[in-house]
């Protein structure tokens, strides 16, 4: 079974709303980073992720790949709106390798 877009859609909601709340500055220092071509960890407290929507942790043990994925996409959409909203965007510059890196839990994933 594949995830929906609506599933797809409600995972990037509440995670956009989860990183732009308590992941805001360190955005804001991957974005003052001068390479815009490295891979930027972004390091996700699975427990308070979870605890803000408890179906996407279900999605995530049930569909680790797909939606580490969609968080990885989702952290790129809200870099670019926190940096729209940014007082201070010309010392900024967009990053194309953010990845969201979830920790506190123990899973194993074979990814290929």
């Amino acid at each position: 079974m594949l995830i929906s877009p609506e599933q797809v859609a409600l995972i990037g909601q509440v995670f956009e709303a989860y990183v732009t709340e308590h992941h805001r500055s360190d955005i804001l220092q991957i974005l003052q980073e001068p390479d815009e071509d490295a891979h930027y960890p972004v390091v996700i407290n699975a427990m308070t992720l979870f605890e803000a929507n408890m179906e996407v942790g279900d999605y995530f043990n049930a569909y680790p790949s797909e939606v580490i994925n969609i968080f990885d996409n989702t952290l790129h959409r809200a870099a670019k709106t926190v940096l729209e909203n940014s007082t201070q965007q010309r010392w900024y510059k967009v990053k194309h390798h953010l990845h969201a890196r979830i920790t506190g839990i123990c899973l194993v994933v074979d990814l290929g």
